[in-house]
């Protein structure tokens, strides 16, 4: 380990301190790789104490920093699918689901950047790609398989994804990277580290770029499906010691990005999501003695994104009396755009001959969808005809115009926490916070919304018996949109031995609905409007959402684990397995968008099944990493009334849509010398529980690298190869590539 002499007091003043998930950022606890297996390994994500593996509570997977260099992936996502029961959607929007979740947005983990939380609480998301963190700068990802609201809050629903970054002083000098290769991959990376007077810091800057996916129909010369991407950030960390036994960190970035949107049928131009990102966090942290430890944590952190949209549609739907018939019946509004709604149905409302009970028996034959039609309702569609001169052509004529969609989002968090070891058998962590998110929204809130969270926790670690571990804690939280909950859970290890143990693990948690969710104002202004019946030159969408979802419940749920955990020095093994069982009820499963008059928080959905995952070193020269899963689920939509067959068929398949019954990820490396070769191969099958079309996804990755040592300067070479063997799209339709056989190449230099 490279350490200047003020970094090295520090850690030696550590040593003996139990600290937070944050305080990881301080200190460097050695490569915990397979040649140090007598070593051991401890986590500090799952309750904010530093705790061995065999006596956490609950299931963890480690990646460190040797992993990432191994395994050549570009993105933090790309790292998940090598964490056994997490799955991922690859696209102009990634999405990473542990178990089962909504494939649209990735809204039941937690995810932590050196304590600072990216979760979006405006939309409830992780945007991986506003993520401004170099792959090199990452010492490890510590992620949490399971519920862990008691120690992270609401959000922390199903799982914990926690980066924590290289102090400054472990990357002392420079490096650089350029990658080129298939599918438009350009990027490119620079860092710098080093100290100045009491300071040591690091400044990385990196570009990233590639193409996406080609579509299933692409035509002519290259890639013509618009959905790749391109990001540029710069980043800085420092650290430095205020006074005895005190350290402060200070890190911010900035970055900026297009993200291309696929262009639809609508669609004049294809839109681009731009998009801005920055955020500025402090820490400090003092020791009181050796037992006794608090830290005052504050961030801000803001994001901005604009889309303009230049769309073409029927001229009827910025018809003013069919946004008022929207709001007085969504769904016998939306019927008469429906492509099945009977058109012989319209010369009989014209004229006023129509019978309600008529019209209604035709559209529910027609749409599948059951309606109460009125005489106020044929009069209300009559009066839109009249609008048009009763001419059917004027109604559907097309009309153009350019709308936005806009989102400024903002928060600011402070927190205090205290750790105290009590007794050499009982320790404590605990704090309470402070956050206000804001989001800013002419399309989505008409103007400003806000929401205050308070929260205070407690996490407690007992020992008994030299062989038993106990651990116990909760978290409340309060806040202005949803009704304050707590969130406790409680777990015993069972030791063997120092490193085997035996878990039993019960908890809960909740997810909050997002500020969309529960204050929409949403609608669409589309201006500079072509030639239309109405004679706008600017007008509103039909569809509207005012506060029309109503009051919605928190996600709810209840996770019981049995695992095991054992670490094998002399065999130079490491196993996890893990058997659960989650009963998650008032999930929120319908799309948000003006396409969707109602949004439940209804569903239930149980998982069980089991997740494994092995590291082996049976020589020096090699290493193996084997995870997989058996998910199984079962979902139960709440009210479908209002439903036809085919939303049904969709919503019931949403919630499962990312995730495979059966996964298995297995890689191997060989070092050599200043050789290294990985491949790594990925298996999964049956998506959506499909067992007649189950749509597998299987890829084999390879990955050479080469270290050419040039006196003080050290050049690197790697070649990266992507074989797709299941030629299948990847979730949806649409994601996918037409080349089996991707090739990028990287140069590297480090001084």
């Amino acid at each position: 380990m490279k350490c200047l002499q003020l970094s090295c007091v520090a850690l030696l003043a550590m040593a003996a301190v139990t600290v937070s998930a944050e305080e990881l950022y301080f200190m460097d606890p050695g490569f915990e790789g397979l040649e140090n297996m007598d070593i051991v390994p401890e986590v500090l994500t799952a309750t904010r104490l530093k705790q061995a593996r065999a006596e956490v509570p609950g299931s963890m997977t480690v990646i460190t920093a040797d992993d990432i260099a191994h395994w050549g992936v570009r993105t933090i996502p790309e790292l998940m699918r090598f964490v056994p029961g997490m799955f991922v959607k690859h696209g102009s929007d990634d999405a990473v689901a542990y178990h089962a979740s909504n494939p649209s947005l990735m809204r039941r983990m937690q995810v932590l950047i050196d304590g600072r939380s990216v979760y979006r609480a405006g939309i409830a998301s992780v945007n991986w790609e506003d993520i401004p963190v170099a792959l090199g700068d990452i010492q490890q990802i510590e992620v949490f398989r399971g519920p862990n609201a008691s120690s992270y809050g609401a959000n922390a629903f199903m799982a914990v994804i926690n980066i924590v970054t290289f102090h400054p002083a472990d990357t002392l000098g420079s490096r650089a990277f350029i990658r080129h290769g298939d599918q438009g991959v350009r990027d490119y990376e620079v860092s710098h580290s080093a100290q100045a007077g009491d300071w040591v810091y690091r400044v990385t800057a990196a570009s990233k770029e590639d193409d996406g996916f080609d579509g299933r129909d692409k035509y002519g010369d290259g890639d013509n499906y618009h959905d790749g991407s391109r990001d540029t950030f710069i980043s800085f960390n420092a650290v430095t010691e205020p006074g005895e036994n005190s350290r402060l960190l200070i890190e911010g970035a900035y970055k900026n990005g297009d993200l291309r949107m696929v262009q639809t049928s609508q669609d004049e131009i294809a839109p681009v999501d731009e998009n801005k990102s920055g955020f500025l966090m402090a820490r400090l942290q003092h020791d009181f003695s050796a037992k006794h430890t608090s830290q005052l944590k504050t961030y801000w952190q803001r994001e901005k994104r604009h889309i303009d949209f230049r769309k073409c549609g029927p001229a009827v739907t910025l018809s003013p009396r069919l946004g008022d018939l929207y709001l007085e019946d969504p769904y016998w509004a939306a019927s008469l755009l429906d492509s099945d709604f009977p058109q012989d149905q319209l010369p009989g409302i014209a004229f006023g001959t129509a019978q309600p009970e008529d019209v209604e028996a035709a559209v529910e034959a027609a749409i599948g969808r059951d309606y109460d039609i009125s005489q106020d309702d044929l009069d209300a569609v009559q009066a839109i005809l009249a609008e048009a001169g009763f001419s059917y052509d004027a109604l559907t004529a097309d009309v153009c115009g350019t709308y936005v969609l806009d989102f400024d989002e903002q928060r600011f968090d402070v927190e205090w926490q205290d750790t105290v070891q009590w007794a050499d058998n009982f320790r404590t962590v605990s704090g309470v916070s402070y956050r206000r998110d804001e989001a800013t929204s002419e399309t989505y809130f008409a103007g400003s919304v806000k929401n205050d969270l308070f929260r205070a926790f407690l996490n407690t670690e007992w020992r008994p018996l030299q062989s038993l571990v106990l651990n116990a804690g909760g978290m409340y939280e309060d806040e202005d949109k949803n009704s304050a909950v707590f969130s406790p859970r409680l777990a015993a290890n069972i030791l063997f031995t120092p490193q085997q143990s035996l878990r039993f693990v019960w908890s809960t948690a909740v997810r909050s609905p997002d500020l969309l969710e529960q204050s929409p104002e949403y609608s669409l202004t589309v201006t500079d409007l072509t030639d239309n019946y109405l004679g706008l030159s600017e007008g509103t969408y039909f569809a509207t959402q005012y506060g029309s979802y109503g009051k919605l419940d928190h996600e709810r749920i209840i996770s019981s684990e049995i695992g095991y955990y054992g670490r094998f020095p002399e065999q130079k093994l490491e196993l996890d397995i893990k058997a659960y069982y989650d009963r998650l009820f008032q999930l929120i499963s319908n799309p948000i968008n003006l396409q969707t008059p109602d949004v439940n928080s209804d569903t239930r959905m149980n998982i069980s099944g089991l997740d494994w995952q092995f590291s082996w070193q049976p020589v020096r020269e090699h290493s193996l990493w084997y995870a997989g899963a058996y998910v199984d689920t079962d979902v139960e939509l709440g009210d479908m009334s209002m439903l036809t067959a085919n939303e049904e068929r969709n919503l019931r398949v949403v919630e499962t849509r990312l995730s495979a019954e059966y996964s298995h990820n297995l890689s191997w490396s060989y070092l050599r010398g200043s050789w290294q070769f990985t491949q790594s191969y990925f298996w999964h099958r049956s998506y959506n529980r499909d067992t007649r079309n189950p749509n597998p996804y299987r890829r084999y990755e390879a990955h050479v690298h080469k270290n050419w040592p040039l006196r003080s300067i050290d050049i690197t070479t790697d070649l990266f190869y992507h074989h797709i063997i299941a030629d299948n799209a990847i979730v949806y339709s649409d994601q996918y590539i037409e080349e089996s056989d991707l090739i990028d190449l990287q140069v590297g230099v480090k001084f």
